[in-house]
């Protein structure tokens, strides 16, 4: 995983924190122990609608 990578949410895990099984987003962050922090948004508005910080196997990198 590479830091501004282009990635798909592939669980359910997150839906409370507002992101869903599909929703699109970017790596933010890597971290040392392989956790990424991925920002959510509105592909329209470019508004955030969550960030968190992930497992690589939660992510699909899209190219």
């Amino acid at each position: 995983m590479k830091q501004y990578s282009k990635v798909r949410l592939i669980t359910d895990r997150y839906t409370e924190e507002g992101a869903n099984f599909g929703d699109l987003g970017y790596i933010i962050e890597v971290y040392a122990d392989g956790n990424c922090e991925v920002e959510f948004s509105d592909g329209n508005t470019g508004i955030t609608f969550a960030q968190l910080v992930v497992k690589p196997d939660e992510l699909k990198i899209m190219d």
